[in-house]
């Protein structure tokens, strides 16, 4: 008998004549919520299925590889195939990927960034414009986030946790997989990008001016899903570049351009120029990803010991447990070196940032907010640790926040209030700054 239906029965059975409560109520809302146990067939040999997935009407086409022996090496880990402009989706039914999702028994999952040729760059936005009417009324983003992902891990008997799913994109999927692990690196172990377009200021063409704009005309546009912007973001991750160094359509600058600032960043990664190879998927790059994939997958995920974030063109975001907000989505917000003890923050606009539980419930706190570049204390006292969590409300600005488990004397208050007065930093946000003598061909020209 199935899992699901022996608990609920179980709680039933046992619990009549008591009002459940918080905990047993919360256990038979999850139990009734939960999918159905499938009753798959096993096949000898792997095969491909054609679905459709719809959310809030944005419904495009999905095919599933269900690997050889499916579905007994169950929970299986799961690799996003990102397609290339227009290049659909048969462009991954290939037997040497195939053959390769067999040995290391995860199931592949191809999407093409496209809705009737309308490229959406697997990007944050919506209502793109293009000839004869815009498409993609709902983002790439949410409908992959909160439609693909939760129907996939529904559907099949796969691992639900950040260790068992990488992203894999070619040409303007590999932009894909790198911006999407990049706005969320707490949901995914890997990322690897083939001849990917991985700066947007780099390349231009018809797909690029459809999402971003033409050139140059919004760059914060650009650079809010812009992979080369958003590598801070990519700590923790398994990531993988290659790239044909004949290349006509993607150039190879792309690769070797994150290659410099991941490797500035020192995060560790793998980088490939395959000599003479063009735009092309080769039996090589498919061997290379899925032997590291099958090591990641091996592997626990973990978040990062401290981690950075940067982002912009939406209000909030949440990751790893830790939740930003603000007022103006255009701002640029970035947060460094995050941790328990404490972080950088960087924004252009007030921020209020919710920590994970990373402190005992009811714990009171010292918390110091100082000017980056002046050192001043802006504000410093206790805050209270509800649920484990703290909530802090700073101004736009540049400043240093210390959070110390201390003993606290009964004079050392709560923080005033966030309409409290701030004095002004004199070191505001400055999106897209480059350093000075920064030559855009062959430098990291970012600020970090």
């Amino acid at each position: 008998m199935d899992l699901q239906i022996v608990l609920r029965s179980w709680l039933l059975k046992h619990l009549p004549q008591h009002r459940p409560g918080g905990l047993v109520l919360g256990i038979l809302i999850a139990l009734a919520q939960l999918t159905p146990a499938r009753a798959w067939t096993a096949h000898a040999q792997g095969s491909w299925e054609s679905w459709t997935v719809d959310w809030q009407g944005e419904a495009h086409e999905v095919r599933v590889y269900r690997p050889a022996g499916f579905p007994s090496h169950r929970p299986y880990p799961v690799v996003y195939l990102l397609s290339g402009w227009a290049m659909g989706l048969g462009m991954w039914e290939r037997p040497e990927l195939e053959q390769a999702a067999d040995a290391a028994q995860v199931l592949l999952v191809a999407l093409q960034g496209e809705d009737e040729g309308v490229p959406s760059y697997y990007s944050i936005y919506s209502g793109l414009p293009w000839p004869g009417g815009s498409a993609w009324q709902v983002s790439f983003y949410d409908w992959f986030f909160q439609g693909v992902l939760p129907w996939v891990e529904g559907r099949y008997p796969v691992r639900r946790d950040p260790g068992g799913r990488a992203l894999v994109g070619f040409s303007m999927g590999g932009k894909g997989a790198f911006s999407l692990a990049a706005h969320r690196p707490d949901l995914f172990a890997a990322a690897a990008s083939i001849a990917g377009v991985l700066d947007l200021s780099l390349h231009d063409s018809q797909a690029i001016r459809a999402v971003y704009g033409p050139r140059g005309a919004d760059p914060l546009r650009s650079a809010a899903d812009n992979p080369i912007e958003l590598a801070p973001n990519l700590k923790g991750l398994s990531l993988m570049l290659f790239h044909g160094t004949a290349d006509p359509e993607v150039s190879p600058a792309h690769s070797r351009r994150m290659h410099e600032t991941l490797q500035a960043l020192g995060y560790p990664h793998q980088w490939e120029e395959i000599s003479g190879l063009g735009h092309e998927l080769s039996p090589t790059q498919i061997a290379r990803i899925f032997e590291e994939l099958d090591r990641v997958f091996r592997s626990p995920r973990r978040p990062p010991d401290r981690w950075s974030y940067r982002f912009a063109m939406t209000r909030a975001r949440t990751v790893y447990g830790m939740t930003v907000m603000k007022t103006d989505p255009r701002a640029w917000t970035e947060l460094w070196e995050i941790a328990p003890q404490g972080f950088e923050i960087r924004s252009g606009d007030p921020i209020t940032v919710i920590t994970p539980r990373w402190y005992p419930s009811g714990a009171r706190l010292y918390v110091r907010i100082q000017d980056q570049a002046s050192g001043a204390v802006a504000r410093e006292g206790a805050v209270i640790a509800r649920g484990g969590r703290l909530r802090l409300d700073v101004p736009a600005g540049h400043w240093q926040v210390t959070i110390e488990h201390r003993t606290l004397a009964p004079s050392e208050g709560i923080l005033p209030p966030s309409d409290a007065p701030f004095p002004i930093t004199p070191d505001p946000v400055r999106p897209l700054r480059r350093k000075p003598l920064c030559s855009d061909a062959d430098l990291i020209c970012y600020r970090f």
